[in-house]
């Protein structure tokens, strides 16, 4: 593999593991849009506001969530929570319409729905690493960046596997340096001093992290030491 064609490699990488973090991003935000518009269904529901065509419309836009896996399971769940008060206040109605009927239905066809308990996993994003190199076509040139490449991607897969269900990159960042000390993982450490030089360079004040990266290291070195 040439330089040009390492380099090339890395750029395919980098591209596909950025498209994997725009669609991930739409489909969370899709995702507590719909959450958040069931909320307000719930609470007109709650306040005696007729809700049947929103509720119909709402999961004209959302049965596919059944079969598609969009969701966590805490999302599923908090879901059903929420339809099960919206099924609560149309039985206080007394004698329901043939649209309140399906509604109770769709309700009941969601919440005994028997994949909510493959809901649990997380979404997650991979990265395809570039394929091998045979030793007879190695230079130490291309070897090296071939390295990098792999290396790029494992700590890409690791970010991603940290930061699901996170807020901010600083919760990524205290994970990564508590798994540098308790892991000895060297990738760890290696993601966290990108992440601290990432955050200098927008501002952050890092210093209290340098420290934690320094005791870190020094963990790691005792822990590789050991090990």
């Amino acid at each position: 593999m040439s330089n040009q064609q390492s380099l090339q490699s890395l750029e395919t990488l980098l591209e596909k593991f950025l498209d994997q973090v725009v669609n991930l991003k739409e489909q969370k935000l899709s995702v507590l849009e719909g959450i958040n518009r069931l909320d307000d269904i719930t609470s007109m529901s709650g306040q005696g506001v007729e809700i049947t065509d929103h509720i119909g419309e709402w999961f004209a836009d959302h049965n596919r969530w059944l079969t598609d896996n969009s969701l966590r399971k805490s999302e599923f769940n908090r879901i059903s929570e929420m339809l099960s008060n919206i099924k609560s206040e149309l039985e206080k109605e007394g004698l329901a319409s043939p649209a309140q009927k399906k509604i109770s239905t769709e309700i009941d066809r969601w919440q005994n729905n028997p994949i909510k308990i493959d809901k649990s996993k997380p979404t997650r994003m991979t990265l395809s690493r570039p394929p091998e190199v045979s030793e007879t076509e190695k230079t130490p040139q291309a070897d090296t960046i071939s390295l990098f490449i792999k290396k790029l991607s494992k700590m890409s897969s690791m970010f991603v596997d940290s930061a699901d269900s996170k807020q901010h990159i600083l919760s990524v960042l205290e994970e990564l340096l508590k798994k540098t000390g308790t892991e000895a993982n060297k990738d760890a450490l290696i993601l966290s001093a990108f992440i601290i030089y990432y955050l200098k360079q927008n501002g952050y004040k890092v210093d209290p992290y340098v420290k934690k990266l320094k005791e870190a290291e020094t963990l790691f070195k005792k822990g590789a030491l050991h090990a």
